[in-house]
């Protein structure tokens, strides 16, 4: 078995607002136990509810850039938006609670201006709405986070490995931004991530939470938006379930953290897994 200190992060991707592309970088920050700039902004639909790739995978269209005052919004055939943080010099905004499965997340309005540009590159009327982070959550189950206005937890890690091998029995080449994990690693055999209990990577020491379940976005073709097929769905559901769902992946939870995690840092692993 490949030894524990060949195991490096070899991709790192932020996703700055939820469900729209995402972003690899060569470092990130952190900040209050998550991956600075991951998720701190989403979009909801003419009912407040929160949009994402299972019912409008158009989304993947849109790309979306952290920038010293807000955020960049970009998309081939419309011009560049630059949307300026609704809570930048501390300003007081009206927070409402948007669910995200089960809990409810504290969001503001950004801009009309940002709200229409949405609309009109998705073509369904929507609004462009931010994390509000000194504001309290909501409902929210003794085994998630409230650290931004991710699924479940702060990270979410996959395998090179893993994806080599289910790509293998798929007969595909899915990338690995299909999955939209956080921390993305190699050095070690096909899911031995699945007897990870607790990692570490730098001072950032995480604990595992729970497998990601995968749904109808992985099928999504992250460029276009479109879907392009049953797969990876139908590889997994020959060898990766879950009870009545098919896994990929783990969700990770902050026991504490450093200053920042790297492409190229080291992964130990301090607690294998029991029994699962």
């Amino acid at each position: 078995m490949t030894s524990a200190e060949a195991i490096v992060v070899s991709a790192l991707f932020i996703y700055p607002v939820k469900s729209l592309r995402g972003v690899a970088v060569g470092a990130a920050a952190l900040h209050q136990g998550r991956l600075a700039g991951d998720r701190e902004y989403l979009v909801v639909n003419g009912d407040g509810r929160f949009m994402d790739q299972r019912r409008y995978p158009q989304m993947a269209r849109v790309s979306a850039l952290i920038t010293s005052k807000g955020l960049r919004l970009r998309a081939d055939g419309f011009p560049d938006l630059d949307v300026r943080s609704p809570l930048a010099n501390g300003a007081e905004r009206r927070v409402t609670h948007v669910p995200i499965f089960r809990r409810s997340a504290p969001v503001t309005a950004t801009s009309d201006k940002a709200d229409r540009w949405l609309t009109a590159v998705l073509e369904v009327p929507c609004r462009l709405m931010a994390f509000v982070p000194t504001a309290t959550a909501l409902n929210v189950p003794f085994y998630e986070v409230h650290a931004s206005l991710q699924d479940a937890t702060p990270f979410h890690l996959t395998t090179e490995e893993s994806l080599a091998d289910l790509n293998a029995r798929a007969r595909t080449s899915l990338p690995m931004i299909r999955f939209r994990p956080n921390v993305v690693v190699r050095g070690a055999p096909a899911y031995a991530e699945d007897s990870w209990k607790a990692v570490a990577i730098g001072d950032t020491v995480l604990r595992w939470v729970k497998p990601c379940t995968r749904c109808v976005v992985t099928t999504t073709d992250h460029l276009t938006g479109e879907r392009v097929g049953r797969e990876p769905l139908m590889a997994l559901s020959r060898y990766r379930r879950y009870g009545s769902e098919v896994v990929f992946g783990h969700y990770l939870m902050p026991e504490r953290w450093g200053t920042e995690i790297r492409v190229g840092d080291p992964l130990r692993i301090i607690e294998p897994a029991g029994e699962r």
